[in-house]
């Protein structure tokens, strides 16, 4: 598995766990549902790629000029 993908993935883990003790010390469950939580991930990683192409063209772009 891709080293970023793993990140964000722990990230998002380490927030649900967070999102989940404060739920209990409220009383209210504001809680990520598991598709929910799948959808932040795809988001985070998608943007995580976007932003690595865009930072390759920028690269080639400035070096084939």
């Amino acid at each position: 598995m891709d080293k970023e993908l793993q990140r964000i993935i722990e990230i998002h883990k380490e927030r649900q766990l967070a999102m989940k003790e404060l739920s209990q010390s409220i009383g209210i469950d504001i809680s990520f549902s598991d598709e929910e939580l799948a959808q932040y991930i795809s988001e985070a990683y998608a943007k995580n790629l976007s932003d690595k192409i865009k930072e390759g063209l920028d690269k080639w772009m400035k070096s084939a000029f």
